[in-house]
C-alpha cells in the first residue's frame, strides 16, 4: 500500500503534467481517467415476446443474458438492436449469468432478422464464438433482431386465422382470458357426430418453445384443408386446438418453464390455477377427447435433445405404446431427410406421472393415445425454419390418418 509521501508525490507529478499540457495548448478540458466508450447499440425488447436483460453496453460490447423475472434459469432471449454507427458488435452472455446446462445459443447459432420480424433465418456458426457471437451493422439506425429461436407470437396466429377466414371447416372462438385478460384462442376444425372421435392440440403450456408452433400450425392447417388427408380425418374426427396455452408469457416473452409456483404444464393436479388449463378441463367436459396431443420443444443443446421424440405413459392408455409407435412410424415415413431425426418413441410409465396435459389425458378411462411431441430447436444440419416446420405438420396430419389408432378389441 502507497504511504503519504509517495502518494502526495504522485499528485504533484500529476498537477506539473496538467500544467504544461494547458501551457502548450495540448489539453484544456479536465481529465477523464477510465471514460467509457458509448454503446455502438442501443437493445431494447419492448414489443411481443421480447425478452433480454443487459449488464453492459460500452462500445462494441454488449452483455446480455435472459430476463428471468424471478423465476428459474432457462435460455429464452429475444431482443433488438438499433447502431449508431457502422461496424461490428459483440454481444456476450457470461457464463455466470448464464449458468445453466441448456447454453445461450443453440446449435445454428441465433435467429435472426433484419425486416422487423417478417421473415427469420438462422444466423449459422460462423459469428459465434462460445456462448458469445457477433454482426457487423453497416449503417446508422439500422435495426436488427435477434433471438435464441424464430418467435411464434400473437401476429403469428393472426396471419393464420387471416388465411384462413373464408374456411368453412375452421371455427374460431375464446377459449377464455388469460390472468392478464388477454383472449385465448379455441380453434374448431371439422363437426361433432356420432361416429367422430374428438382430439385435442396444444401448444406453448411453455412460453419459449416457438419452434413447435409452427408445426403445430401446419398440423392445423392440413386438418381444414380439402386435401385427402384434410377429408379423411375430418371424416373420423373433429379437432380442436389452443395454440397458446400460456398466453400472456408468449406475449409477454418469459421463460414459461419451471414458472413459479408451477408452470402451465405442471397444472393439470386437482387445484388447477391458471384459468387456460382451467377452461382445458371444461373443454374436455364438454367434449370428452379421447385423444390429446401435446406440442413441445425439449431443451435447447443437449446432444439427446436434437431430434424429434414422443414422451407420455407407456401404458395410460391401455394401447398408447401401440399407437403412438405406429403413428411415428408413419411420420418417419413422410418426413424428408433434411427434418429433424425421428420421431424417436420415449413412452414410460412412472409410479407417481406428474400433474403435465398428456398424465390427464391419459389417464381417462376412455382414452385411446395422450401424448407429447417433442420438436427440437435447430439441431446441427437440419431445417427448422417456418417453412419446413409447416411442412412436418403437414406430415404429420397425413400420418394420423394412416395410423391404424387400436382401442378396446376395435382399431379405429
Amino acid at each position: 500500500m502507497p504511504n503519504a509521501v509517495s502518494t502526495r508525490c504522485s499528485h504533484s507529478v500529476l498537477r506539473v503534467v496538467a500544467v504544461v499540457l494547458i501551457v502548450f495548448g495540448i489539453y484544456a478540458e479536465p481529465l477523464i481517467v477510465n471514460a467509457a466508450e458509448p454503446g455502438a447499440v442501443t437493445i431494447h425488447s419492448e414489443f411481443p415476446g421480447g425478452n433480454v436483460d443487459v449488464s453492459k453496453n460500452e462500445g462494441g460490447a454488449v452483455q446480455v443474458a435472459p430476463d428471468l423475472r424471478g423465476d428459474n434459469p432457462w435460455f429464452y432471449w429475444y431482443f433488438e438492436a438499433k447502431s449508431s454507427k457502422p461496424g461490428r458488435v459483440e454481444f456476450v452472455f457470461p457464463e455466470k449469468v448464464v449458468g445453466f446446462k441448456n447454453g445461450a445459443l443453440g446449435n445454428q447459432g441465433p435467429a435472426i432478422t433484419t425486416d422487423l420480424g417478417a421473415t427469420w433465418r438462422w444466423m449459422g456458426t460462423e459469428q459465434v464464438d462460445g456462448s458469445s457471437f457477433f454482426y457487423d451493422f453497416k449503417a446508422e439506425n439500422e435495426r436488427v433482431r435477434f433471438a435464441v429461436t424464430i418467435p411464434y407470437v400473437q401476429k403469428d396466429l393472426d396471419a393464420l386465422l387471416k388465411t384462413n377466414a373464408g374456411n368453412a371447416h375452421l371455427k374460431a372462438s375464446v377459449l377464455t382470458k388469460s390472468l392478464k385478460g388477454r383472449d385465448v384462442e379455441l380453434l374448431q376444425v371439422g363437426k361433432p357426430g356420432p361416429d367422430v372421435k374428438p382430439v385435442l392440440v396444444t401448444g406453448r403450456h411453455h412460453a419459449a418453445e416457438t419452434i413447435a408452433s409452427y408445426v403445430l400450425e401446419g398440423f392445423i392447417q392440413e386438418a381444414m384443408s380439402d386435401s385427402a388427408a384434410g377429408k379423411e380425418f375430418r371424416s373420423r374426427h373433429v379437432l380442436f386446438a389452443v395454440p397458446f396455452v400460456d398466453k400472456d408469457g408468449v406475449e409477454q416473452g418469459d421463460q414459461g418453464k419451471n414458472r413459479k409456483p408451477h408452470d402451465h404444464n405442471r397444472d393439470y393436479g386437482e387445484d388447477s390455477i391458471y384459468p387456460e388449463v382451467k377452461a382445458i378441463k371444461q373443454l374436455d367436459q364438454l367434449h370428452d377427447f379421447q385423444f390429446a396431443l401435446d406440442f413441445h420443444c425439449p431443451t435447447l443443446v443437449m446432444p439427446d435433445h436434437q431430434v424429434m421424440y414422443f414422451v407420455g405413459g407407456k401404458t395410460r392408455p391401455k394401447y398408447n405404446f401401440d399407437n403412438v409407435t405406429e403413428f411415428a412410424g408413419w411420420m418417419k415415413k413422410g418426413l424428408p431427410k433434411t427434418a429433424p431425426h425421428g420421431p424417436l418413441v420415449w413412452l414410460r410409465d412412472k409410479a407417481a406421472p406428474a400433474p403435465m396435459n398428456s398424465t390427464y389425458f391419459g389417464s381417462k378411462a376412455n382414452s385411446i393415445m395422450a401424448a407429447t411431441i417433442e420438436i427440437p430447436f435447430a439441431p446441427p444440419g437440419k431445417a427448422t425454419d417456418p417453412q419446413s416446420c409447416r411442412g412436418y405438420g403437414k406430415i404429420m396430419l397425413e400420418a394420423w390418418v394412416s395410423t391404424h389408432f387400436l382401442s378396446g378389441d376395435v382399431a379405429r
